[in-house]
């Protein structure tokens, strides 16, 4: 679960790039070049402290006869805090909680058979996401660290996962 400090500077970050409205800041926080992920709610709720902080402004805009709208900005004070968090956070390590460490060191309480489908199903998924990142292109993996970060993560999730897959049928033959 990423802390309070990481979601601080992925919207700090963001703002750091540009100004912007509810409806861009949402799809920028899809992205999967985030590398954590915070709802619609969270996220509004997270700025409403950055504001009171003195890191981050909004004003509302006004476009045609659309409905106003909020557009969220960094203020200096905030660029200062930005530039701390990303100086920490690339200089620190904290170990994650993984999870899936959880479950990985309890499978032998499954029949390889079953364990071995949930793997599968489990590598299909990680197909997927890993094939969802491999879609963009070099020159925009080099301009993010972070989305080839995840990429090598993903590809490492998937080999460790069809290894474990080749040793359950090694162990059992005829039950997987």
């Amino acid at each position: 679960m990423s802390s309070l400090r990481d979601k601080n500077l992925l919207l700090l970050g963001i703002l750091s790039m540009q100004s912007v409205h509810g409806y861009q800041l949402n799809e920028l926080l899809k992205a999967p070049t985030n590398g954590i992920q915070i709802g619609r709610a969270n996220a509004y709720r997270l700025l409403a402290k950055l504001e009171q902080k003195g890191w981050v402004t909004h004003k509302e805009e006004r476009e045609g006869s659309r409905p106003p709208r909020q557009v969220y900005s960094i203020t200096p004070e905030g660029e200062a805090e930005f530039d701390s968090l990303l100086r920490k956070r690339l200089s620190d390590h904290e170990p994650g909680e993984h999870p899936d460490g959880v479950s990985l060191n309890f499978i032998g309480a499954l029949k390889p058979k079953k364990a071995s489908a949930l793997l599968k199903r489990r590598l299909e998924l990680l197909e997927k996401r890993f094939a969802a990142l491999d879609e963009f292109p070099d020159d925009v993996r080099a301009a993010h660290p972070g989305l080839d970060y995840l990429i090598r993560q993903s590809e490492l999730e998937r080999d460790f996962i069809s290894g474990l897959i080749k040793r359950l049928k090694k162990k059992n033959p005829n039950r997987v």
